[in-house]
């Protein structure tokens, strides 16, 4: 019985410091409400916390930041550079801003609804809450 109270113990204290290390996003924005297909930018703006600073890669083809149209299958990920120094390990916070062009109907309608589910990963592969946003309208 102790034995198995040990392993609770250090399982529960090894969830705890996955989630310091965890980034944590929050605040999601998506502006504008209504876009004109293949005219109109969306940006997706949302706020982050790290308390180990390990957000972002110095490798332009390692991609962190997940964008996921609910039309769609998989999402699309997006290139973040480090924010801190790599080998710094300090808390960091923030906002981000994602810029996505030429959003278009997929069918034949002449509009559709949308949202967006966001996630970024960190360095260490620890993955973030996923935020959902309001609903997007793309017309023609």
């Amino acid at each position: 019985m102790i034995a198995f109270s040990g392993a609770i113990l250090l399982s529960s204290c090894k969830k705890d410091e996955e989630d310091v290390n965890t980034p944590v996003i929050s605040d999601l924005k998506v502006e504008p409400d209504t876009v004109v297909e293949f005219i109109d930018t969306v940006v997706i703006s949302f706020s982050y916390v790290d308390r180990n600073g390990d957000l972002g890669e110095p490798d332009p083809n390692v991609n962190t930041v997940s964008v996921k149209d609910s039309r769609l299958q998989n999402a699309d990920w997006y290139h973040l550079a480090p924010i801190a120094p790599l080998d710094a390990s300090v808390p960091i916070e923030g906002t981000l801003k994602i810029k996505l062009n030429n959003l278009f109907i997929i069918g034949n309608a002449d509009k559709e609804t949308l949202n967006f589910t966001v996630q970024i990963h960190d360095r260490e592969g620890n993955i973030s809450n996923e935020l959902f946003s309001h609903d997007v309208v793309v017309v023609r």
